[in-house]
């Protein structure tokens, strides 16, 4: 544990991504830019928090999120569609799984439009239907 300038606590623990750091792939680094963004909602960006920092090999699903206290599938697919709108994530269609259920892949940055970046997170999940669904 150490202390931040700006009086935050960081934890540095085996198998969970830091949230302030150097560059790299151990967490939003330097790469802050959704934190400070207008353009998303709280939720939305603490969604986006939520995912960059998942231990490597997580497999969130939206469906699963949308179930806890306060959330639905819909919102959940408006924050994702929020982070999207403002370029911080992509979709791409990436098959069906064993059930014949679409899947997608998504690329989540901690920066609008850098995708690639080592600070970004790659995930596949099923394509939720619509609401009242499955």
């Amino acid at each position: 544990m150490r202390f931040a300038p700006w009086g935050w606590t960081v934890f540095e623990t085996r198998g969970m991504r830091r949230i302030w750091g150097g560059d790299g792939d151990s967490g939003l680094g330097s790469h802050d830019a959704l934190l400070k963004d207008a353009r998303l909602s709280v939720s939305a960006r603490g969604l986006a928090v939520y995912l960059l920092l998942l231990p490597d090999g997580a497999r969130p699903d939206p469906r699963v999120l949308g179930s806890r206290p306060g959330e639905s599938v819909a919102s959940i697919a408006g924050y994702l569609a929020e982070l999207a709108e403002a370029g911080y994530l992509t979709r791409v269609a990436a098959g069906r799984d064993a059930r014949g259920g679409a899947l997608e892949q998504v690329r989540l940055a901690a920066n609008p439009g850098e995708h690639a970046a080592a600070a970004g997170r790659v995930f596949r999940w099923p394509v939720p239907g619509p609401v009242g669904a499955g």
